[in-house]
């Protein structure tokens, strides 16, 4: 255990250096002045704008697992399922990987019932990095398509056909029995053995095709009402400028897959990096790119500060 608790403290130290790295060199390649100067004539009226797409997109995300919660009948109301999925975004801001909020909104939500807490969490995981893969692949197919770019193609295909092939183990229970005997195998802290009561409460959610269809759907929009903040901030800079709304669209599905590349502390410089390499196409200057990607950071991290007044005060579902 000792050498666990190690390995993830070097691992997450390792993280932040990668991120500062990788930011450092953007910023390096950049004009320093240029970017404190954006931040400092920006026009505070479109980041309050660019607040509240982020706090739809957290409502329709509370949504999306609220349907889950209500499907297994764990009892939880949605003014609970709102509270606790702010204080799973705090926690994703201020833990090494994203799962630190998914444990939190296990804790929080599970009552009695861990196992179908953990299998509904998973399950909103999958559906929504399912509806982020297929916004992907229509971004990627547009910028194919009209502009004869298919560097990203790929990597959106394979993604979403890994996450559906994940899906279809997880949520079939004639699929996962190939698996099941050789989880049982698996003794140790019995670690087989709960991983396939895990699997059972999974298979529940693969004859409710209404409920999948419609968390798809709600990721769908999700990943819609995520593009429209960074536009926002780019109108707080330069309100004159006149780049549409339509690449914010193409390139943020991109960078929010490549952000989930686990190389970084909170996709620290990567998600950067991306924004500067994609906006040029559009003819954004790294400056302003930079700015954008940092401040629109910064917006939903405002958010997730609310969380952590509502772990203070709030009190577990009993």
């Amino acid at each position: 255990m000792e050498k666990k608790n190690r390995f993830n403290a070097l691992w997450t130290i390792l993280r932040i250096l990668v991120g500062i790295g990788l930011l450092a060199f953007l910023i390096g390649r950049l004009d320093v002045k240029e970017i404190f100067f954006h931040l400092k004539e920006m026009e505070v009226k479109y980041l309050g704008y660019a607040l509240i797409p982020y706090f739809l997109f957290i409502l329709f995300s509370t949504w999306r697992w609220q349907i889950l919660l209500d499907y297994k009948k764990m009892n939880v109301h949605f003014r609970d399922s709102l509270i606790i999925y702010f204080i799973a975004l705090f926690f994703n801001n201020f833990l090494p990987t994203t799962v630190g909020g998914d444990v939190m909104r296990v804790v929080y939500s599970m009552k009695n019932r861990k196992t179908d807490a953990v299998a509904i969490v998973l399950a909103d995981r999958i559906l929504g990095f399912i509806g982020l893969f297929i916004f992907g692949l229509f971004a990627v197919g547009y910028l194919y398509l009209f502009q004869g770019r298919s560097e990203f193609v790929l990597l959106m295909i394979i993604g979403l056909l890994i996450l559906i092939f994940i899906t279809f183990i997880l949520f079939s229970q004639r699929a996962y029995s190939i698996f099941a005997p050789m989880m049982l195998k698996i003794k140790i802290f019995r670690i087989g053995e709960r991983i396939n009561n895990l699997h059972k409460t999974m298979t529940e959610f693969g004859s409710a095709w209404g409920i999948i269809i419609l968390c798809i759907t709600q990721s769908l929009i999700i990943q819609g009402l995520l593009t429209f903040p960074p536009y926002l901030v780019l109108k707080g800079i330069n309100n004159q400028c006149e780049l549409s709304i339509l690449p914010f669209f193409v390139y943020l599905p991109i960078i929010n897959v490549v952000s989930m590349i686990p190389i970084s502390f909170n996709a620290l410089g990567v998600r950067e990096n991306a924004y500067v390499f994609l906006f040029r196409r559009v003819g954004l200057s790294g400056e302003v790119s930079i700015t954008v990607s940092l401040v629109s950071f910064f917006l939903i991290f405002l958010w997730s500060l609310l969380g952590g007044i509502f772990f203070i005060f709030y009190k577990k579902v009993e």
